[in-house]
């Protein structure tokens, strides 16, 4: 995987933040209506993929999704990306990356985020 494949993970979390933070913003219903929701629908099938059947009761037990607000998880979540990576070294600086860059990357996602859901409402 390249530097650049890493920093898109990074970019991904990130933007994960974003949505949870700001999500009045952009959805018609609180984001704990939506978690709960996801979170029902994963836990009563049936057939999930392996790894996701395996995670999926610590995502609903801990509210992975929901927990994103949070600026401080995503170190947690980088941490347990780069348990799976080849060089977990190349997400070492990430943390302080993104506070550094906090306000511009959100600024990103500002003008981002309102395009993609234009983007699927029209696909």
């Amino acid at each position: 995987m390249t530097r650049r494949r890493y920093a898109g993970i990074v970019l991904d979390v990130f933007f994960d933040h974003c949505l949870a933070r700001d999500w009045a913003l952009y959805a018609d219903r609180p984001l704990e209506q939506f978690t709960s929701n996801v979170y029902r629908v994963l836990s009563a099938e049936p057939q999930l993929p392996e790894r996701l059947a395996m995670i999926a009761p610590h995502m609903v037990a801990n509210d992975w999704l929901g927990s994103y607000r949070e600026f401080e998880v995503l170190e947690q979540v980088l941490r347990g990306i780069s348990r799976r990576l080849t060089r977990p070294e190349e997400l070492a600086a990430a943390m302080q990356e993104l506070r550094v860059l906090y306000e511009p990357l959100s600024e990103d996602f500002r003008l981002f985020y309102p395009q993609l859901q234009d983007f699927a409402r029209n696909r």
